[in-house]
């Protein structure tokens, strides 16, 4: 995955996913629902590559979501 690509955040359709941002210095939480396009801004591996946050253009803002919830739109399955 890299900067640019087109995926979907994914997740169990019965639970919200959330997205974090910064605004004036504060971390928001925003609620992200399941199936939803995105386009990759920039992605984070954090503690050895057990960590993964992705952080994404969607609904008009940047969000940082857990690598877990991304998915490739070309990823069979």
């Amino acid at each position: 995955m890299q900067p640019g690509d087109l995926v979907f955040i994914m997740g169990d359709p019965s639970w919200p996913i959330f997205g974090t941002r910064l605004v004036d210095g504060l971390s928001c939480t925003e609620t992200i629902t399941h199936g939803t396009p995105a386009l990759v801004v920039d992605v984070d591996i954090l503690d050895h590559a057990t960590t993964v946050y992705v952080e994404v253009l969607v609904q008009g803002m940047t969000l940082w979501v857990p690598g877990g919830f991304v998915k490739a739109s070309n990823e069979d399955g």
